[in-house]
């Protein structure tokens, strides 16, 4: 009899820590590049919650920080080793060195809702698979454009000569090619360095630069813009496997959906930023049709050039796949 109670007893604790191990959810563990107050952060939380709230408890995604965590360059490798779960937010430029395709993004000339009909988007799950070992779910902002700022006033492409700026890896062939050299400094230093002139401009988009103040060292904005907002959100491969195929499902869907919605709330934060540039002093640049043309074409060509160089075997797709010839006819209503 007492065998039967301790075995009973046995089979009680047995099926209740079974019953908790299994009923605990699977956790994400997640960073951004930049901190959690950036604007480019804008919509991360949502993203989280909205995944959260749909799994129900079988799946968490848990936003340990921003570079605070782990180094804003130092990630990709982080989750391809799967020291973390997941980035949900990161410049693809950030991924230049161990995935040369990744220039080709903010090249695009269509959204991530436009790339899913085009095959784009199929090639970059295949890509990130391969070279960084993630899976890729999208980009939150799209249609944003980069802006050249600097401390010297431009004219003219020749005003670019002899000038030092603050690039990511995304911005390098085309700095090179206007006669300026570039230095690789975090996001986090470019305030420092544009304070005591160790750079005469920095790339950013038209969104986030307030988020470090740079409307304070900065007096002009040079138009037009070029490229588009490139964030990707991917996960481990290895942790992407382990994930059901219900929750993959949510994650997924819900990334669809907060494309339009992050992008839209970050043309109003551009809008708003914009205010704030011009109360701060800052003078906005356009230059003339010709000038802008040709900085234009350099951009262009100069990137895509590079990207076909170091990418031969993704490249020539992703530029065929990313231009608005590619969409198919009648892929949305208005057309």
């Amino acid at each position: 009899m007492k065998r039967f109670i301790s075995l009973l007893f046995l089979v009680v604790i047995f099926c209740f820590v079974s019953t908790t191990v299994f009923s605990a959810p699977l956790v994400l563990k997640a960073v951004t590049a930049f901190p959690k107050n950036h604007a480019n952060n804008d919509t991360v939380q949502m993203f989280i919650d909205k995944v959260n709230q749909r799994c129900k408890g079988q799946l968490e995604i848990r936003w340990l920080g921003g570079p605070e965590v782990t180094a804003a360059f130092d990630q990709i490798n982080a989750l391809k080793t799967g020291t973390l779960d997941m980035i949900l937010y990161y410049p693809f430029g950030y991924m230049k060195q161990l995935m040369p395709e990744a220039e080709a993004k903010g090249l695009s000339e269509l959204a991530d809702w436009e790339e899913r009909r085009t095959g784009a988007f199929a090639l970059w799950e295949e890509i990130f698979a391969k070279r960084v070992n993630a899976k890729y779910i999208g980009r939150l902002h799209n249609l944003i454009p980069f802006m050249l700022y600097t401390n010297k006033k431009i004219t003219k492409l020749e005003d670019f000569k002899g000038m030092k700026i603050r690039v990511m890896p995304l911005y390098v062939p085309f700095i090179k090619a206007l006669g300026a050299s570039p230095i690789l400094i975090p996001p986090t230093d470019i305030h420092t360095a544009m304070e005591r002139k160790v750079v005469d401009g920095f790339c950013w988009p038209r969104v986030g630069m307030t988020s470090w103040g740079l409307q304070e060292v900065t007096k002009y904005m040079l138009m037009p813009g070029f490229f588009q907002m490139e964030p990707a959100t991917m996960i481990n491969m290895d942790k992407w496997k382990q994930i059901p195929k219900e929750a993959q499902d949510i994650i997924m869907d819900v990334m669809r959906d907060m494309e339009y919605v992050a992008t839209m709330r970050q043309m109003m934060i551009m809008e708003k930023e914009d205010n704030d540039r011009l109360k701060a002093g800052m003078e906005f640049i356009q230059l003339p049709p010709e000038e802008a043309a040709k900085l234009l074409k350099i951009i262009k060509d100069e990137t895509w050039a590079f990207v076909l160089k170091s990418a031969p075997e993704y490249g020539p797709k992703l530029q065929k796949a990313t231009t608005k010839k590619a969409l198919p006819k009648g892929a949305f209503p208005w057309q």
